[in-house]
């Protein structure tokens, strides 16, 4: 399962989607809603670019607005979690199902309240730290060294932000390719790449004729959350 965090970023994030549509595969983004708030050009950009993935049957979800750890911070759950759903939603006309927790915090208080909301929390367990400044062949290489040695399911997690992780995704998905050329050889193991669809009912849910109406509420509610997201300091 491919996951990108912290985005979207106008420079990179366009570079993953290029090759994700290249090889007709699709992404979770988990996204960081103080990118989008405001009246820049900046932010309008980047809610177009949130519209654009969500568009090319890309899930959008929810990453906080302002990337905080929620369990040292219980108080700021409503904000941050509420306040990202409402963004999105507003951007996209889709409410996000999926939730990753920054920093991969978990907390009894936290499991509580995306319960509560019916939103999944989403980990990982291939994560090369590209934020840190790997170079873009460490960063290949250390998840292909993951992925060979991995033992059942796997979920990468890549920030779209860097360019380094935008430069390696195309190695990476060119190693799985050869990988698969050579399990049908009987020469490796098969690699599947699955979609966010894992995490969905199996029947598709029908349309409730409420999607456009739900845009259109998601953007009446956004204009308090972008005062409170001016009040806050984010959390690098």
């Amino acid at each position: 399962l491919l996951t990108f965090d912290d985005g979207p970023e106008l420079e990179t994030t366009p570079l993953v989607l290029d090759e994700l549509d290249r090889r007709g595969l699709k992404g979770i983004f988990f996204v960081t809603g103080r990118h989008l708030v405001g009246h820049k050009p900046g932010a309008h950009a980047r809610r177009e670019l949130v519209r654009t993935i969500a568009a090319h049957g890309h899930m959008v979800a929810n990453h906080t607005l302002n990337h905080q750890n929620l369990c040292r911070q219980p108080n700021a759950i409503e904000v941050e979690v509420d306040g990202n759903q409402e963004i999105i939603t507003a951007a996209t006309g889709i409410r996000p199902l999926l939730f990753r927790s920054p920093y991969g915090a978990t907390c009894a208080r936290l499991t509580h309240a995306l319960a509560a909301r019916d939103l999944i929390q989403v980990g990982w367990n291939i994560d090369p730290q590209e934020w840190r400044g790997e170079r873009a062949d460490d960063i290949v290489g250390y998840v292909i060294d993951k992925l060979r040695r991995l033992p059942g399911r796997g979920i990468l997690l890549l920030h779209d932000t860097h360019p380094q992780a935008a430069r390696a995704l195309p190695r990476i998905l060119e190693f799985i390719d050869e990988e698969n050329r050579r399990a049908e050889a009987g020469l490796a193991r098969p690699i599947r790449i699955v979609d966010y669809t894992v995490f969905l009912p199996r029947q598709p849910l029908p349309e409730t004729g409420l999607e456009v109406a739900l845009a259109d509420v998601g953007r009446r509610l956004v204009a308090p959350f972008e005062r409170i997201v001016d009040g806050l300091h984010p959390v690098p």
